[in-house]
């Protein structure tokens, strides 16, 4: 088995591709990438793959999506160490055609924590054709720009204002206490959503870290040490969990002969 830190990103993406592809067929009218890879911050064992697949048609509850679900699974059966990795978007024309305004429609998504499933399209979704159409790679089809609208600086900055206002009460949630990794998540995304209020601008979320720590000086010492939380690799402590568990189970079957 491949260790996480040693996977060649750009292999698994290839091999993702050709399965999309030979999945999707005719109907796959392009696939981009975009984030950390595209951007040249990737973090071996922690970053994510990041796709969108413009699809022709809405992908569909049922046998559509059971389909797409058992191609997601039989890749990271394949690929362990992209477990809980892959991110991939589906979105047909028809949605992708309202983000020169205010997004609307349905979209199939897997994401880190969620299996695939079909969802309303929101405002993240306008920031990540944004980074496609401005950021990322094309691999398969043509530019983003011939699919689907560019998205104006004023239709960018509402996204980011809409998403922001979410988090106020997403942080409160009570289990957010206990996922250190998801508290240095919530620190990066906020720190890029200042970074592109002040700026107009989108970057990696590792360049807004380091651009907020410097910006505030208050709060550097907090946000590099989400920035640690945030890169850590999660698979390190479940491994010694494991083991750890595993060890005092032995010694408890010891301690009760």
């Amino acid at each position: 088995m491949e260790d996480a830190t040693a996977t060649d990103a750009r292999e698994t993406l290839k091999q993702l591709t050709s399965a999309l592809e030979g999945h999707l067929g005719s109907d796959l009218l392009g696939l981009y990438l975009f984030g950390s890879l595209a951007a040249g911050a990737f973090y071996p064992g922690k970053s994510d793959l990041d796709l969108m697949a413009i699809v022709a048609a809405e992908v569909e509850e049922g046998q559509q999506l059971e389909a797409l679900r058992g191609l997601h699974d039989a890749f990271v059966a394949e690929w362990p160490a992209w477990v809980e990795r892959v991110e991939v978007t589906y979105m047909d024309r028809a949605v992708l055609r309202t983000f020169g305004d205010r997004p609307n429609g349905r979209i199939a998504v897997i994401s880190p924590g969620e299996p695939l499933h079909i969802r309303d399209v929101g405002f993240d979704s306008t920031l990540d054709w944004h980074n496609v159409s401005t950021r990322g790679e094309t691999i398969l089809g043509p530019p983003p720009l011939e699919l689907g609208p560019e998205v104006s600086a004023g239709a960018y900055r509402h996204a980011v204002e809409a998403l922001l206002r979410e988090w106020p009460n997403r942080v409160r949630a009570p289990w957010v206490a206990y996922v250190p990794a998801h508290q240095g998540y919530v620190v990066m995304t906020l720190c890029r959503a200042l970074y592109a209020l002040a700026t107009g601008e989108q970057t990696t979320k590792e360049e807004a870290a380091a651009w907020a720590a410097a910006r505030y000086p208050e709060w550097s010492s907090f946000i590099n040490e989400a920035r640690a939380r945030y890169r850590a690799d999660v698979h390190d402590s479940h491994r010694a969990l494991i083991s750890f568990t595993d060890h005092a189970v032995r010694e408890a079957d010891g301690l009760i002969r």
